[in-house]
């Protein structure tokens, strides 16, 4: 149990920062919450973090699933920072995107908090590397679901490249491919910098104990 403790407290500290988000976003926007890609990533990150805190409170390791999960909220969050804060903060002011109401939590606390847990969380499950490509595949499913109720005019935006009635197809698909890209990019960092930092504890382990 004393070597989960840290993690259930820094996953407890980031269910109880994005249990403040959700509170506040569903009183904001109610149901029409889900149309944001930033509010998905953080409910779903607080979803996974809640099921690992069941597995750690029980002395357990989690499964593969739940890194798998970590991945795609690690990256999409990853994703949502960096839009907030090079494609939308610019148009709309830096203080709106990261100071205003939950933003910090939204946009940069989560994000922060989700790829610190998912590199340095020692987890012996191990994963495909096929799984780099998941958390593009759900941004692109979301994507696709997006522009499918912009189009049938059930929703605007939220996001400007999302508008099919109003922005050129050639940017829409130059945006997708940005994102898909980013995803895969960041995925396989993240992976990486992960059997980075598992080796380096496993060595270090070892030499304690020599």
């Amino acid at each position: 149990m004393k070597s989960y403790k840290k993690l259930i407290i820094l996953h407890g500290i980031l269910i109880v920062l994005e249990i403040i988000a959700l509170a506040h976003d569903i009183r904001v926007f109610g149901a029409g919450m889900f149309r944001y890609y930033t509010i998905d990533s953080n409910v779903l990150q607080l979803f996974v973090s809640a099921c690992i805190l069941i597995y750690l409170a029980r002395g357990k390791e989690y499964p593969s699933l739940f890194y798998v999960l970590h991945l795609v909220c690690a990256v999409c969050l990853t994703v949502t920072f960096l839009i907030a804060a090079f494609v939308l903060a610019p148009q709309e002011g830096f203080a709106y995107y990261f100071l205003s109401d939950v933003a910090p939590i939204n946009h940069f606390l989560g994000p922060v908090f989700s790829v610190g847990l998912f590199i340095f969380t020692m987890n012996r499950a191990v994963i495909e590397k096929r799984m780099v490509f998941v958390p593009a595949a759900a941004s692109l499913l979301y994507g696709l679901i997006a522009l499918g109720l912009n189009a049938a005019g059930v929703l605007d935006g939220p996001y400007f490249f999302l508008k099919v009635n109003e922005v050129p197809a050639a940017t829409i698909v130059m945006w997708f491919l940005i994102i898909a890209v980013m995803c895969v990019v960041f995925s396989a960092v993240y992976m990486l910098f992960r059997r980075k930092a598992a080796a380096h504890y496993i060595h270090t382990k070892g030499e304690s104990h020599a």
